[in-house]
């Protein structure tokens, strides 16, 4: 399991198994090998950066959406993780989780 902040540092939820998951254990997504991250409805949210942040290029095109992948079992909720120090701000990149709301 790879633990999963917002890039202001805030503790967001994990990745399991190459899937998306809210601190609730709540299914969002899931992550391809290239490190790419889609939602569960099949559309592009962003890119794994340093292991535990997914961004999103503010100038890349979005990639077409994908086929829809069935919904995993809920795993259980882990240990909720403690907050990192946010990260400063980087030129053409957006944090992809802020169009979710805090868990």
């Amino acid at each position: 399991m790879t633990p999963i902040y917002r890039w202001n540092g805030q503790y967001f939820g994990f990745i399991k198994n190459d899937r998306l998951f809210n601190a609730s254990s709540q299914y969002l997504g899931w992550v391809t090998d290239d490190g790419r991250v889609w939602r569960k409805d099949g559309t592009f949210l962003g890119e794994v950066e340093n292991e535990n942040y997914i961004l999103r290029r503010t100038s890349m095109a979005t990639p077409a959406t994908r086929a829809v992948r069935s919904t995993p079992a809920t795993p259980a909720t882990s240990a909720r993780r403690a907050n990192r120090a946010g990260k400063a701000s980087r030129v053409g990149r957006i944090d992809a989780l802020d169009e979710f709301s805090n868990a």
